[in-house]
């Protein structure tokens, strides 16, 4: 699964990963960050209805709240897709239809039990600053009549060195699928899903201090050997 992750590209870098879009982006880099967590917002690439190749970016919250769920707090446990059942459950299944988005992120974080320990690790693409993960959005309306929109990223199988993290992984995304992912039908989108080669990622261990969402700061992506072996968890003597 995915339950935090980075976001240290530039546009320019998001850019030229999507060859085969025509992506629009603000004029401003996003704002960094080394540990994303559910309800918090981030970018998402969605598809511009009048161009079968155009795209554009709108921020939305981590956490996929359906037209009728009754309480925005339900969106901290819906920030990932199980592929195999994406078309069947309610949560997602008319996103899964409808609504496909990319969310350019650059590296995720993956928790494993070591000597009783939750121990933390960064895993990323050495060749590519952007990960292109594969998500869903919805809209949803707020006790104010407001409309927020959310998203949630899809999961698949582990395959490869990433079993030895965990079962599960986000649906990486490379860039000759990203058109038909945004603009294709719900076929080409399955297809899509259970062709695609993951990218060669590399993981390696880092700060616990990861592990606390007040936590943000470049060095938590430091590997763990260079920073020693103190890990800290408390916000107030981070690192």
């Amino acid at each position: 699964m995915c339950g935090r992750f980075t976001r240290e590209m530039s546009w320019a870098e998001v850019v030229a990963f999507s060859r085969g879009l025509d992506l629009a982006v603000p004029p401003d880099d996003p704002l960094p960050s080394w540990n994303v967590c559910p309800t918090q917002s981030n970018p998402v690439v969605l598809p511009t209805v009048d161009s079968d190749a155009g795209a554009h970016v709108e921020t939305m919250r981590w956490g996929l709240l359906p037209p009728w769920a009754k309480d925005a707090k339900i969106g901290a446990s819906m920030i990932n897709a199980r592929l195999e059942t994406v078309a069947e459950k309610p949560a997602f299944r008319n996103a899964w239809k409808q609504r496909r988005c990319l969310v350019p992120i650059s590296s995720y974080y993956e928790w494993r039990l070591e000597d009783g320990i939750k121990q933390p690790y960064r895993i990323h693409d050495p060749a590519s600053p952007v990960l292109m993960l594969a998500g869903l959005w919805e809209r949803w309306k707020t006790p104010e009549g407001e409309w927020l929109h959310t998203f949630a990223t899809i999961t698949c199988a582990a395959v490869d060195a990433m079993q030895q993290l965990h079962d599960r992984t986000p649906l990486i995304l490379p860039p000759g699928v990203l058109r038909d992912w945004l603009h294709g039908t719900v076929a080409q989108a399955a297809q899509i899903a259970v062709s695609v080669e993951p990218p060669a990622l590399q993981y390696y261990p880092v700060s616990r201090a990861v592990s606390n969402a007040r936590n943000d700061d470049p060095r938590l992506v430091a590997p763990l050997l260079e920073m020693g072996s103190e890990q800290v968890d408390s916000p107030g003597g981070l690192f």
